[in-house]
């Protein structure tokens, strides 16, 4: 999984989280203020409204770029392990080269389809069906606005006569040319010139208020979070408000007296007792008209500050709860940052080192992120306790580093099988014997005998004195480069130096993104990585 689509995921799970926390407070914040004798205009609880909604979409974002800058105060025992070890975090890397999605090196390996990733997949795929049924009843809806009579029509805006039988509604369509903005009127009000005009005025005050435009995001919300009871309601509770808000603009304003208003709607109400519902992203007058009549004979000041001090306590609440959501969204991973400070922290002198980009940033959330792939890794740390002064002997021999382990982890969890072995590894490529997993060319190469009577390649003291050897060769054969003695340990030298031939470049981590080389130089540095902070697999 890249980690475009992780973000992607977390954010999305970290909305569907925040959504009913974000309806239920800003509707105790709105009863709150009645209560004490300050509510809010029927315009401004609209603003709160949809600047809960805004709160509740934006907040993971800023959530995700705080932890990004600074993931300092983490809230799971998971990033206090991460924090703990890392020490201060670097500036972020912006330059950094996009992250290539990585694939599993073999199918025996950690894999991350699983239950939770089937559920995601479900969710995108619902999302996308309602999401374009939405869209698509949307787009027959503006074809038959196009066939109905045309009562007047001002640059862009229509006023239109619709069918018997249906509420008054206005609706707004995306499109550069033609009438974007409609407003249609049961063919019942042309008896009533004043119920007409007070109803065309409510249509329009709907798209000057923008409700329109919003009522199509809304259509786009409650779709992609078809599945969501809080986004349902939230999107029913905005639209009532919408027409709230309208009444109270035009009463206010002059343009509608309140008693011709509340006869008007009372009027509507009767005329219509059971209208179809509103087509969909639409707006219109077919909602609640007694609470609406009972709005325009109890105005409310429009209180100065009152929207933006009940949304910035609304921030204050939910930017942390923005903040949990998003750490449980994310599970189990590190960031690019965080790698890199951990790598630099458990970095120990002469060692090999790890260069952290993004592939290997890849390779370990899916090591300590995926249950295959912490079994995997939690099985190379036993095996390598009861092992690694075998392996260390072999490795100190030929004057290596201890970080060469990472090899023998990657290729066998340290588990000294014979080629018929179905355990699982993390290299590409022909499937070897023994802890390093030679194949026979190479083992015969480096003097280990592999034939129907004797393979030498499962005696771990020859073995890993001939993976020392070869290690040696390649160190030197590319002027120690550990990244590239890695790539061609795997992929054999001639293609390291037909490859590097070709390119002019000798940098691992452009060879991989342009194909020419394959992850293993990212999984052994990523299994260096966990061997040195094993805290990631706690």
């Amino acid at each position: 999984m890249s980690a475009a689509l992780r973000e992607l995921a977390s954010w999305y799970v970290a909305v569907a989280l925040l959504l009913p926390v974000a309806l239920l407070l800003t509707r105790l914040g709105l009863a709150l203020l009645a209560w004490v004798g300050v509510p809010l205009s029927a315009r401004q609880s609209l603003r709160v409204g949809r600047g809960a909604l805004l709160l509740a979409l934006v907040l993971p974002l800023l959530a995700t770029g705080a932890h990004a800058l600074s993931p300092a105060g983490p809230l799971f025992t998971f990033e206090r392990s991460v924090a703990r070890h890392a020490g201060r975090l670097p500036a972020p890397t912006w330059n950094a080269p996009a992250a290539r999605a990585v694939t599993p090196a073999r199918a025996s390996g950690p894999s991350w389809p699983t239950a939770l990733s089937l559920v995601g997949l479900g969710l995108a795929v619902g999302a996308a069906v309602f999401t374009g049924r939405a869209l698509a009843r949307h787009r027959r809806l503006l074809r038959r606005l196009e066939a109905l009579p045309r009562v007047r029509g001002v640059g862009r805006v229509v006023v239109a006569l619709g069918e018997e039988g249906t509420p008054a509604f206005s609706a707004w369509f995306p499109r550069r040319r033609g009438p974007s903005a409609w407003v249609v009127v049961p063919p019942s009000l042309l008896e009533d010139a004043e119920s007409f005009r007070l109803t065309v005025l409510h249509e329009l005050q709907h798209h000057r208020q923008r409700d329109t435009h919003l009522a199509f995001a809304r259509l786009v919300l409650t779709g992609a979070f078809f599945w969501h009871p809080a986004a349902h309601l939230l999107s029913r509770w905005l639209a009532s408000l919408q027409e709230l808000a309208c009444d109270e603009a035009l009463v206010a304003s002059g343009r509608a007296q309140a008693h011709a208003y509340a006869k008007c709607l009372l009027q509507a109400a009767l005329s219509l007792p059971g209208a179809p519902p509103l087509p969909a992203g639409a707006t219109g007058m077919s909602h609640p008209t007694q609470r609406r009549i009972e709005m325009l004979f109890q105005p409310r000041p429009l209180r100065a500050h009152g929207v933006a001090a009940l949304l910035a306590a609304l921030s204050l609440v939910l930017l942390p709860l923005a903040t949990l959501a998003q750490g449980a969204a994310r599970g189990r991973t590190v960031t690019l940052a965080e790698a890199k400070a951990l790598a630099e922290s458990s970095q120990p002198a002469g060692d090999v080192p790890v260069v952290v980009d993004a592939q290997v940033v890849a390779q370990v959330n899916r090591l300590i992120g995926t249950e295959k792939g912490r079994a995997f890794m939690k099985r190379a740390l036993t095996n390598l306790a009861a092992q690694r002064e075998a392996l260390l002997t072999g490795l100190r021999a030929k004057n290596l580093p201890e970080g060469l382990l990472a090899v023998a982890v990657v290729e066998s969890a340290v588990t000294n099988m014979p080629e018929t072995s179905t355990n699982p590894s993390l290299a590409p490529g022909l499937r070897g014997a023994g802890v390093w997993m030679f194949i026979p060319d190479t083992a015969r190469r480096y003097g280990l005998e592999v034939s129907a009577k004797k393979d030498e390649r499962l005696d771990v003291t020859r073995e890993t004195q001939a993976a020392a050897a070869l290690l040696s060769d390649l160190h030197a054969r590319y002027g120690g480069d550990w990244r590239l003695t890695f790539a061609a340990y795997n992929q054999g030298e001639q293609l390291v130096d037909r490859v590097i031939a070709e390119t002019g470049s000798r940098d691992v981590t452009v060879l991989a993104n342009a194909g020419k080389l394959n992850d293993y130089t990212a999984t052994v540095q990523a299994g260096l990585l966990i061997l040195r902070n094993p805290h990631l697999l706690d």
